[in-house]
């Protein structure tokens, strides 16, 4: 059964978003520094209190330490047995913008300072430092650093959206051109349908056709309804009663190597949504899966109540806090590696072959979830399958 710390972590959008429960990876602060003692002793404090520390002794191993362990800030000795620390300084810069770098020196100077900063170092620090003066200016670092990632993450989402906007216009006008074509053959194939009644090979191609027609007016409409902020009318939704209805239909769809699967929580909260299309939504989330485990595999929904704090890192991606369901959709495909979860959601990217996918099923699947209030995640690692997660805002509790 889901619970909340099975929703460990997931991406919303473009996010990674940890849960409390799990671990979370620890900060990472390079130490450039010639004296061996001092930078041991300095990366034992950091170590001490839940950083993790690099040490390199000159510019060649720091930058090679850089390419390989990423760390988000760096301690730079000005003074360096081979090479100039500010120089240093100006050699990360160009090799990762984004480090914050801290100079740290026993021979301060204003001269010196002032070149460190316009070489890019952030803050200066003068031997010997207080621990607590040195902790102190490396939270202001990271609380930088998460500042400017989520500043990414926000320019990132932004352009998302606008792109999803323009391609919902796209295809809204590619969908009304579509549908007065097939009102044109819907008429003529009606006509048909009625003079072909004696002869029934014909009559069983033009009632083909017709399915045609309707599947292709299906496609209109979700074209129709994809980038689009307003939504239809929607309707309380029990999902103890909607979710087993699905599994039925499911079960006639799916191929027979493909287990099925459902766990609801008890007391589940209704929703208030589009009936129709989150029914369309989990169909689609169920044939990505499908198409996830060619060789068969098990497909599991769960679906339980969830409640978003307002300390919860999910909020930060635009996650409100308040009540949940969340309906899990979990597969054990193939799964997805970190470059293309973090483009799943974009307008026409798929990884399918040519002929077999659109890549409009999960930005649709997102733009019908955040028109109910709520948000997607993913959670996913190749050969490790794969979880969506629909956050359902609960309905509004009628008054008594």
């Amino acid at each position: 059964m889901t619970d909340q710390t099975d929703l460990q972590t997931d991406f919303i959008g473009d996010d990674v978003i940890p849960h409390a429960a799990e671990p979370t990876e620890k900060k990472r602060v390079l130490i450039v520094d010639d004296d061996e003692d001092f930078a041991a002793s300095l990366a034992g404090l950091l170590e001490l209190e839940g950083y993790q520390a690099i040490i390199a002794h000159d510019p060649p191993s720091a930058q090679r330490a850089l390419a390989l362990h990423l760390p988000a800030v760096t301690l730079v000795d000005v003074r360096l047995g081979v090479g100039n620390g500010v120089e240093l300084v100006r050699a990360f810069r160009q090799q990762s913008p984004d480090l914050i770098c801290l100079m740290v020196t026993a021979y301060a100077s204003v001269e010196t300072a002032v070149e460190a900063l316009q070489a890019g170092a952030y803050d200066y620090l003068c031997k010997p430092f207080h621990s607590a003066d040195l902790l102190a200016t490396l939270e202001r670092c990271f609380e930088r650093t998460r500042l400017m990632e989520e500043k990414r993450l926000v320019a990132e989402r932004l352009g998302q959206m606008q792109r999803i906007e323009a391609m919902g216009q796209l295809t809204g006008g590619i969908a009304h051109d579509f549908n007065n074509i097939l009102a044109v053959l819907l008429g003529n194939l009606r006509w048909l349908q009625e003079h072909v009644q004696t002869e029934p090979q014909l009559a069983q191609m033009v009632d083909d056709a017709l399915e045609a027609v309707k599947a292709g007016t299906e496609l209109t409409s979700r074209l129709l309804n994809f980038g689009r902020r307003e939504g239809g009318d929607t309707a309380r939704v029990d999902l103890g009663e909607a979710l087993p209805d699905l599994m039925r239909v499911l079960r006639r769809t799916l191929d027979d190597k493909i287990g099925l699967s459902l766990e609801l929580a008890d007391d589940l909260h209704e929703v208030e949504v589009q009936p129709a299309q989150l029914e369309t939504s989990l169909l689609n989330l169920a044939l990505n899966a499908r198409d996830a485990m060619p060789d068969g595999g098990l497909l599991r929904f769960e679906a339980c109540n969830f409640v978003v704090r307002p300390d919860d890192a999910r909020v930060a991606s635009g996650l409100l806090p308040g009540q949940y369901v969340v309906i899990s959709v979990i597969d054990t495909g193939h799964g997805m590696p970190l470059a293309v979860r973090r483009r799943a959601l974009e307008p026409l990217f798929t990884t399918k072959a040519a002929g077999k996918g659109s890549g409009l099923g999960l930005p649709m699947v997102d733009g019908f979830v955040r028109q109910s209030g709520g948000r997607l995640g993913i959670s996913s690692n190749p050969d490790e399958g794969t979880r969506i997660n629909l956050y359902l805002p609960r309905a509004v509790q009628s008054r008594p």
